[in-house]
């Protein structure tokens, strides 16, 4: 009875169009959802919808239509659930959550209350990071974003081997995590007006791995279902984004977990009725990486990516796009001494260029010299050694991955790199910037300094003007006293986001030209990911 009075309530509020919202209760195409009202802002939160659903008993596969809501009113005030953890630390730290399923295919979204079909607001999807391994879309915090008038997404996708298993078969091509996302876009395109969304108004924007996800979609020849992107610390072009594909992963977890078989369809039957901790445990002890992959083609099956990192390219979809794209300027950071047990210059350029190994030394010693001279690898070049794994890792490829978006004709561009940090500290690490988007790293008992809280409104209103406009600074104030001027295919102008904002020209020039140089010269020699 309560479902049919509320069914007639948004029936008349359809007709009426003048009429507010019925908050919390929204009627989409898998029938009624009925969110939370939040306690800390004015703003709705619709928690855990399935957006797709996974077979599972192919819970490597595609997944499936989102299905229609089982009870008369679908409520979604929980979203504990996250996809297979295959994670990072100790094997015994990762895959034992109770909340942990392969049919993990849902979103949140939190809408202001003033969203309505008659005012939707602009989307921002959000795409989480974790190496392709760990991570959820129900990490975040989103009022700050909320609160400048706009609905915010975050999503969920499959992760290690159920979501980035590329075998030499078409049950599981690769890319399956990608897939979902796009998935979840096409959800978001078909449902989110009745959240008071625009649908032809959103901004698909993620860090790290999420980052690289968010380019990755902009370069598939999928339709394109988003305007705008924002990529955070993230590219296709880091060395650690793609993964050559293994036919054989499948047929070694399964080996690893008892069954002996080298078929890759008796493998992957075995490990569909496995439970997901002893998949993802048993890939935590093979040491296997599950990452994005050039995949193969066969007769019948769609690929996502059928091409090399290096050759991404799609001015059609790209062209007029407005980008906001940028890093920390310190994401790399060495993990104890463990960098003094070897020669991490060869060690990486190795994971990059196929040479030959006394080549490969001479132009490590060339990239060695380049940034600690003749001084030996101990602890005294730590910040030599961030610096470089900085600059391999991200500071390079997000550059590159600019003059590349340029390239297809992107515009407009706007690069930035955060390097705010509170006093004591050296840089702004991997990930700082969430924490003033997201509140990704406050403690219950941590007060901000007043700083701190400029921060997080320069740096939300920023992320919020480009999400409306595809400009973060359509005007100037007194929280953002600058213009920021896009990139253009003869200057790169950034802005360097800190506590007295400044534009500045082109982020670490004489080491990007190094790489720049040395790109022209050994590019020739980069391994190709198939």
């Amino acid at each position: 009875m309560k479902a049919f009075i509320w069914l007639n309530i948004l029936f008349l509020v359809n007709i009426h169009g003048a009429l507010p919202r019925v908050d919390p209760l929204v009627l989409i195409n898998q029938g009624l959802v009925k969110g939370i009202k939040a306690s800390d802002g004015d703003y709705s939160k619709f928690l855990g919808i399935p957006y797709a659903k996974v077979d599972l008993d192919d819970p490597f596969g595609p997944a499936q239509a989102a299905p229609e809501f089982e009870e008369e009113i679908f409520h979604a005030h929980d979203n504990s659930r996250k996809c297979p953890q295959t994670g990072f630390g100790p094997v015994e730290s990762s895959g034992n959550s109770e909340d942990e399923s392969p049919d993990c295919l849902q979103l949140n979204i939190y809408s202001p209350s003033k969203a309505s079909t008659l005012n939707p607001m602009p989307v921002l999807v959000w795409i989480h990071g974790g190496g392709f391994s760990g991570g959820n879309g129900n990490q975040y915090e989103t009022p700050n974003l909320i609160e400048q008038g706009i609905v915010v997404v975050t999503v969920n996708y499959r992760l290690g081997p159920y979501g980035f298993m590329c075998l030499d078969d078409p049950a599981v091509p690769g890319n399956q995590g990608l897939k979902d996302q796009y998935a979840a876009l096409r959800w978001v395109r078909d449902n989110i007006a009745a959240f008071g969304g625009n649908p032809y108004n959103v901004t698909l924007a993620g860090q790290s791995a999420g980052s690289g996800s968010v380019l990755l979609q902009l370069y598939s020849q999928k339709e394109k279902l988003f305007d705008k992107v924002i990529a955070q610390s993230g590219t296709p072009l880091s060395p650690d984004m793609f993964v050559p594909g293994d036919p054989d992963l499948a047929i070694q977890l399964a080996n690893y977990l008892g069954l002996n078989t080298t078929e890759n369809q008796k493998a992957l039957e075995f490990l569909a009725k496995t439970h997901h901790s002893l998949v993802t445990g048993a890939a935590r002890s093979l040491s296997m990486e599950f990452r994005p992959c050039n995949e193969k083609s066969f007769s019948g099956v769609e690929n996502f990516i059928d091409t090399d990192a290096y050759a991404l390219s799609n001015e059609k979809k790209i062209k007029n796009t407005p980008i906001l794209i940028g890093n920390t300027d310190m994401e790399m950071h060495v993990d104890g001494d463990d960098f003094l047990e070897k020669d991490f210059f060869y060690t990486r350029l190795d994971e990059k260029f196929s040479l030959e190994p006394d080549q490969l030394k001479e132009i490590a010693e060339i990239v060695r010299h380049y940034y600690i001279g003749d001084r030996p690898i101990t602890k005294d070049v730590e910040s030599e050694a961030v610096a470089f794994q900085s600059d391999f890792a991200f500071n390079h490829p997000i550059q590159d991955t600019i003059t590349n978006l340029l390239k297809d004709n992107a515009n407009p561009v706007y690069a930035y790199v955060f390097t705010y940090v509170e006093s004591g500290e050296e840089g702004a690490p991997h990930g700082a910037e969430l924490d003033y988007l997201f509140n990704m790293n406050q403690l219950d008992d941590k007060v901000r300094s007043v700083t701190e809280h400029m921060m997080v409104d320069r740096l939300t209103t920023l992320w919020a003007n480009f999400i409306k406009y595809g400009n973060p600074t359509p005007e100037t104030s007194d929280l953002i006293p600058v213009k920021w001027s896009p990139v253009t295919e003869t200057t790169r102008p950034y802005l360097n986001i800190v506590a007295e904002l400044r534009m500045e020209e082109r982020f670490l020039k004489e080491r990007m030209a190094f790489w720049e140089l040395f790109q022209s010269v050994y590019g020739k020699y980069r391994k190709t990911v198939h």
